[in-house]
């Protein structure tokens, strides 16, 4: 994932693409140019690792009630002032670690009873060539493969994953290009280009959104949340809107529940079928109705699954074709 360009290493893992002179690491910290070639300084660096539900995530259209081994590295390719794991984020990986290797990671979960791995906590990309081992590996034992991701790899690393067996993500689209640049890095763009293109390979999606007080609160920011949603990856595929609370170096109140229930209105307004309000424990719009009908398919409560009637992929009242892996 680097190509040589004179004096230095350009990086083609995210959409930065750094330009990384000897010795030196790119903006993640976590990719270094050691005699002219590139190196992972993360590999099976993990930071964290344990059995977590599909909700949490989150996913809700994707194995409902079953859990994965979620686990991490360091650091991150964007700088978001409100991150809630800025003690993994924020951090350089450490120069000696014990590594834990792919095959452990698939043990860990057949212990745990999960049904395969997740790439989390922090921006899964930087655990590249970890998880096209993990991934394989998993695959074969017949479990299935997710990340949470920020949605800022190149396609080229997309297609890689896809290849080693990733079948879900989650990706968490910030704002606009104005909230990126201003807060973030990066531009809004890019993620929506990555949502497409894993659309397009065959890998379940769902979108987030988190809702950050006088940020990306306003209605137009919003509505082009929506429309993007809807160009790029389509009206059935889950959009998630989340509350925001203070973390990191962010002190703005947290987000308002009307807020969030607007989005929601605006959102199936304007077509999305799927449309959730995530960090809201006991809100009607945690669970899943039928977009055709309106029937209560899927009973959550925070990350728990109450009750699921779908059957075959579809709604038991009127047959619609529910867009998921049930």
């Amino acid at each position: 994932m680097y190509r040589k360009v004179k004096d230095h290493i350009v990086c083609q893992l995210c959409w930065r693409f750094c330009k990384i002179k000897e010795g030196e690491t790119g903006f993640c910290r976590t990719r270094i140019n050691h005699n002219g070639k590139l190196y992972t300084l993360t590999y099976g660096n993990i930071s964290a690792m344990e059995s977590r539900p599909m909700e949490i995530k989150p996913f809700f259209h994707f194995k409902p009630g079953k859990t994965t081994l979620t686990f991490s590295t360091y650091s991150c390719n964007l700088d978001c002032p409100w991150c809630q794991n800025w003690h993994l984020s924020k951090v350089n990986p450490p120069v000696v670690y014990r590594e834990v290797t792919p095959g452990e990671l698939v043990d860990k979960a057949k212990i745990f009873g999960d049904i395969g791995l997740c790439a989390s906590f922090n921006e899964p990309t930087l655990l590249f060539e970890f998880l096209l081992d993990a991934f394989k590996i998993a695959r074969s034992e017949g479990m299935v493969n997710t990340i949470v991701s920020n949605g800022f790899m190149t396609p080229m690393a997309l297609k890689m994953l896809r290849e080693a067996g990733l079948d879900a993500m989650n990706i968490d689209i910030k704002g606009n290009d104005e909230v990126y640049e201003r807060y973030c890095g990066g531009k809004a763009k890019f993620v929506w280009k990555t949502a497409k293109k894993a659309v397009e390979l065959g890998i379940h999606v769902e979108m987030i959104n988190l809702i950050v007080t006088d940020v990306n609160d306003s209605e137009d920011t919003i509505m082009e949340i929506i429309q993007n949603h809807l160009k790029f990856v389509g009206s059935k595929i889950p959009l998630h809107f989340t509350r925001y609370f203070p973390a990191y170096l962010f002190r703005n109140p947290p987000t308002p529940i009307g807020t969030l229930e607007k989005a929601i209105e605006m959102a199936r307004k304007e077509g999305v079928e799927f449309v959730y309000i995530g960090n809201v424990p006991g809100h009607r719009n945690e669970n899943t109705f039928c977009p055709n009908c309106g029937e209560l398919l899927i009973r959550r409560y925070s990350y728990r699954v109450l009750e699921n009637k779908i059957k075959d992929g579809r709604c038991p009242n009127c047959g619609y074709e529910i867009y998921g892996v049930w």
